[in-house]
């Protein structure tokens, strides 16, 4: 005959089972760890700063008299330091995840850093076959704006994020609307509705988060609890 073996663990009931389900979650929640608020926030005053300042230098009547290599090596480090701030949240976010999921995400962040390096190697090899000033400035401004656009586009896909996924959409569309206006106006078109929705969008994120884990003054009724 069979013994009939017996455990002192008990059988998890329905609720412990959800309350081990939300724990799990709660902890794959807070190991990808991605704050689009920030990163909005970062390339909205990159936008702001570089070609805000491109529009007051360049042009027939410059507001701003700077040489023009120091309009742009303000407008290339703002760019630069949006890239690296976003390769470095994006790779650090992504350490408590292990697997795929991991290796995709940081080649995702990297590839940010990545893209305008070869982006300036593309218009460096052609500026060497003698295009004007204006159309050197059109393929540094519409190029930055198509790029961003599109790794926003695939940032979104990546995570799920529909608001990544519009924001890529808008600057897409401003870009190329910005660009049929022609320089230096495309600069004003990409600091204030590029520069300035990344900001609207970064603020508006961060409050909808902090709205989220804010606690909330009400709390669930305990069986026998008066209401």
């Amino acid at each position: 005959m069979d013994e009939e073996h017996t455990t002192d663990t008990p059988t998890p009931s329905p609720a412990e089972m959800l309350a081990i389900t939300e724990q799990q979650q709660q902890r794959a929640e807070r190991a990808l760890d991605i704050n689009p608020g920030l990163l909005f926030g970062v390339w909205g005053a990159a936008w702001v700063l570089g070609f805000g300042e491109l529009y007051l230098t360049i042009g027939d009547e410059p507001v701003l008299l700077v040489p023009l290599w120091q309009a742009l090596g303000i407008f290339f480090g703002c760019l630069a330091v949006a890239s690296i701030i976003t390769a470095w949240h994006l790779a650090n976010s992504l350490r408590g995840l292990r697997g795929p999921s991991q290796q995709s995400g940081a080649m995702h962040g990297w590839s940010w850093m990545l893209a305008f390096v070869g982006l300036g190697s593309l218009i460096a090899a052609t500026s060497r076959m003698g295009i004007s000033e204006e159309v050197y400035a059109m393929l540094w401004a519409s190029g930055s704006g198509l790029l961003v656009g599109l790794l926003y586009l695939s940032g979104g896909a990546l995570t799920g994020s529909w608001a990544q996924y519009g924001v890529g959409l808008w600057i897409l569309a401003i870009n190329a609307a910005g660009a049929f206006t022609g320089i230096p106006n495309h600069y004003l078109v990409m600091s204030l509705a590029g520069g300035g929705g990344f900001l609207v969008a970064g603020t508006v994120l961060t409050l909808r988060g902090h709205a989220r884990t804010d606690p909330s003054p009400s709390h669930e009724r305990l069986p026998g609890e008066p209401e």
